[in-house]
C-alpha cells in the first residue's frame, strides 16, 4: 500500500511526464493517485493523445494501475463527419484488405466506431481494428467482429476497447 507522500511523488512525477510530452497540450490531462493507482482524466483531442497519456503513466515508477477518465472530444469544426469515417473504414475494408463489404458491419456515432460480422482469419479483424484507429476523428472501437475458426469463437466475442467514457461517445460533441 502507498503512502501520502508516495502518492504526491507519484503525481507529480507523471505529471512532469505528461508535460515533458510534445503531443500533449498543458493542462489537458489531469492527474489524481490513490494507493499507486493513477487516475487520468480530461478531454484530449484525439485517440492517439489519449494513449500517449496513458502510456507515460504506465511508464512512471510507482504506477500500479491506471484508470482511465479521459475523454476524444474532436472539435465538429476539424474532424470528419460520421458518415465519412464509415465510407472511408469501408473503403480500407473492401479495397485494401479485400475483405467482402458484407462480411463486416461499421458503424460510426460521434466518432467511436463498431464493429460486428465475421471474417476468415484473427489477422483480418486485427488489420481493420488498425485502420479503424488510424481514422482522423476517431473517439473509441468497440470491435465485436468474430473469426470463422472455431478456437476464436469459443467465447463470445467481448470488445476489444472500452471506456469508462462510452456514454459520452453517444453523446453529440460540439
Amino acid at each position: 500500500m502507498s503512502t501520502p507522500t508516495r502518492d504526491q511523488q507519484l503525481q507529480r512525477d507523471v505529471l512532469d511526464a505528461l508535460a515533458h510530452d510534445t503531443t500533449l497540450l498543458p493542462g489537458e490531462v489531469a492527474v489524481s493517485v490513490r494507493d499507486g493507482v493513477v487516475t487520468l482524466s480530461g478531454i484530449v483531442r484525439t485517440y492517439g493523445e489519449k494513449c500517449v497519456a496513458l502510456d507515460v503513466a504506465l511508464r512512471c515508477r510507482g504506477a500500479n494501475a491506471v484508470a482511465d477518465e479521459i475523454r476524444v472530444r474532436v472539435p465538429a469544426a476539424f474532424g470528419p463527419s460520421d458518415s465519412d469515417m464509415a465510407g472511408a473504414l469501408l473503403r480500407a475494408v473492401t479495397d485494401d484488405l479485400h475483405i467482402p463489404a458484407g462480411d463486416v458491419h461499421i458503424t460510426v456515432q460521434n466518432g467511436w466506431v463498431t464493429l460486428t460480422g465475421r471474417v476468415a482469419r484473427r489477422e483480418q479483424c486485427e488489420a481493420i481494428d488498425h485502420a479503424a484507429r488510424r481514422l482522423l476523428g476517431f473517439t473509441g472501437l468497440s470491435n465485436l467482429i468474430q473469426t470463422a475458426d472455431r478456437t476464436a469463437d469459443a467465447a463470445p466475442p467481448q470488445p476489444v476497447h472500452h471506456s469508462p467514457n462510452a456514454a459520452a461517445a453517444s453523446t453529440p460533441t460540439s
